[in-house]
């Protein structure tokens, strides 16, 4: 995985001219994503190789439209500059911790495309400090990446409950992580599975650090694609769809391939491959949800691995849930 750093100047959306990604994709014979170094969505496993949430979406992609999951190329590159290698095809999809806004979705040339992951920001502070709370931080230094949405949070937190915060902002997570670990500042800010992450795998007694109790922002996190190219907008939007329609019939990767297509409900025929319309719409072959399925997983699947209790992280579903278990997914219907 080889470091980017992108520079430019985004287009308008109403200012591009509309492009076919798939066919790049298919010339090129793999999915371009951007994320970020986030241990859960976006880090390195075990073996040195891309991992987690955002690294498994990109794959799915993959799967989808060129039949491989491996089929990816994984580029690391900042918050700052990730919308703008996007809208520069540097990229075809950007992931990294990207917060579903007004101004991302209508004013850079980008589209979020679906929530892969729900979140809120929090504070995270040094256990041997009296910092237990919002209330708490009033007055003191908290690391933060500039150009990011949790650092505008912070600015407008700090100025509507009176705290005079003090950001202490960093290009990058890693500087920001850095100087936290330096006590520049008392707290660092992040999504709360962010900083779960980042106290699970970046000190070897994570007793050392708190994240406080209180969520202060929304954050709907998920990724980015081009303005001006519906169907490859509707491709990463029904890969996203399909993983979560898996789940809601209990199909996964080991029995995507036994479905007994005279017994099966529509969605479920169209997931296995069964349907021979079903990847028409999308300009894809009738086995892409299948391959998804089949070499991704279904949510469940994604999660538990990547930072759900088969990871170092051990997060519950909470709002990543499904509806009908108290969750926020509520997929449409696959027809």
């Amino acid at each position: 995985m080889r470091l980017a750093l992108v520079l430019g100047t985004a287009v308008p959306a109403g200012g591009m001219a509309a492009d076919d990604t798939l066919a790049a994709v298919r010339e090129r014979g793999a999915v371009r994503c951007a994320v970020d170094g986030t241990p859960g969505f976006g880090g390195l496993d075990r073996e040195g190789q891309p991992a987690g949430v955002d690294v498994a979406f990109c794959r799915a992609v993959a799967a989808a439209v060129l039949g491989d999951a491996q089929a990816v190329r994984i580029e690391r590159i900042s918050t700052a500059n990730k919308f703008q290698a996007l809208v520069g095809d540097e990229v075809d999809i950007a992931f990294g911790m990207a917060t579903w806004t007004l101004t991302r979705d209508a004013a850079l040339g980008v589209r979020f495309v679906a929530p892969v992951f729900h979140d809120g920001q929090a504070l995270m502070a040094w256990t041997d400090t009296p910092l237990r709370s919002l209330t708490d931080a009033a007055g003191k230094r908290v690391c933060v990446q500039s150009g990011t949405t949790s650092a505008a949070n912070l600015a407008d937190v700090s100025r509507v409950r009176g705290l005079a915060l003090q950001l202490v902002e960093s290009p990058s997570t890693e500087m920001r992580l850095q100087r936290f670990l330096r006590r520049d500042c008392e707290l660092i800010s992040g999504d709360r599975a962010e900083l779960a992450a980042v106290r699970a795998t970046r000190t070897p007694d994570p007793a050392r650090w708190q994240i406080l109790d209180e969520t202060f922002s929304r954050e709907p996190l998920g990724p980015y694609v081009r303005a001006g190219d519906e169907r490859w907008f509707g491709i990463v939007r029904w890969v996203i769809n399909a993983t979560l329609i898996a789940e809601v019939y209990g199909i996964d990767s080991g029995s995507v391939g036994k479905v007994d297509e005279h017994t099966a409900s529509g969605e479920v025929r169209m997931l296995a491959g069964r349907d021979p319309t079903s990847g028409a719409a999308l300009g894809l072959g009738s086995d892409w949800a299948r391959n998804v399925i089949a070499q991704v997983g279904n949510y469940a699947e994604i999660f538990a691995r990547s930072v759900g209790r088969e990871s170092a992280l051990g997060l519950e579903r909470g709002p990543n849930a499904l509806w009908r278990d108290g969750g926020l997914f509520f997929p449409p219907p696959l027809r």
